[in-house]
């Protein structure tokens, strides 16, 4: 199925074209959080950093938690995305299985207790934005690619394959698109 600028809504998956010359989002995959006339946020599933949480949360024992950048926006914000509503109260629905924040204190300490693993819950710093109707412009000047989101999508797929097994998956020209080198230079 193919999917519309009319499509956007919380959940929805922004794939980058191959062919999208911002090097912020070469063969992104962005979840997007909230969407509105006024404006729309997302955050980049598949840009992880080298840079662990325990650099940035002192008072916990927090060693080697995953920590991604989720757009060129604001570095200083941290974000995050779970699929344990049971364990953290207050987050919001945004897609089947997908909650965006919560608890931070709560969502901390249940990481600390092991009671919430890495494959639950996705911690980032920044985000991506547009004002309004820019996303929708985009998207009609084919510079992302729609899909909507999962649970399985956002926490269980490995970030360094997303982008390809989503267009691999959704077939088609989109099947080939997946196959696409990084640099079309050294094919």
């Amino acid at each position: 199925m193919s999917y519309t600028a009319d499509d956007l809504q919380p959940g929805m998956l922004l794939l980058a074209e191959p062919f999208l010359e911002d090097p912020s989002f070469h063969r992104s995959v962005i979840l997007l959080c909230e969407h509105t006339t006024a404006h729309s946020f997302g955050l980049v599933l598949n840009n992880k950093q080298e840079i662990v949480f325990d650099s940035f949360v002192d008072e916990k024992v927090l060693e080697d938690v995953p920590l991604y950048s989720g757009g060129p926006v604001d570095p200083t914000i941290m974000q995050f995305v779970h699929r344990r509503p049971d364990l953290i109260p207050d987050g919001v629905l945004i897609g089947p299985g997908i909650y965006w924040s919560g608890s931070f204190e709560v969502a901390i300490d249940k990481v600390v207790a092991g009671e919430i693993g890495f494959d639950e819950i996705k911690f980032f710093i920044g985000y991506s934005g547009w004002g309004a109707g820019q996303l929708e412009r985009e998207v009609r000047s084919n510079a992302w690619i729609l899909h909507p989101g999962n649970d399985k999508l956002v926490f269980d797929e490995p970030h360094d394959r997303l982008w390809r097994k989503i267009l691999h998956a959704k077939g088609g020209d989109f099947r080939v698109l997946s196959t696409y080198p990084d640099d079309p230079n050294l094919n």
